[in-house]
């Protein structure tokens, strides 16, 4: 799955600072701002909530929600 180009979007629909490339996302911790990286290839970190991606700082879990037909993408926090 291809993201790059979609809209970047915390859980609240607030616009996000990311690099979106192929089917991967960096993004920064919105708890400590340390760098976090996920996929939305199924069963990979961050594809969904049992395969979170977890930030190397603080222990934060995330998962994407990937909105195909608005091309917009959300960033969940566990």
């Amino acid at each position: 799955m291809n993201i790059t180009g979609f809209l970047l979007m915390d859980h609240e629909g607030d616009e996000i600072e990311a690099d979106a490339h192929g089917s991967n996302i960096a993004f920064l911790c919105f708890d400590c701002g340390h760098p976090v990286l996920a996929s939305t290839l199924d069963e990979q970190r961050g594809s969904d909530e049992e395969h979170p991606s977890r930030c190397q700082g603080c222990g934060a879990g995330y998962f994407l929600d990937v909105r195909l037909h608005a091309e917009k993408l959300y960033i969940h926090m566990l």
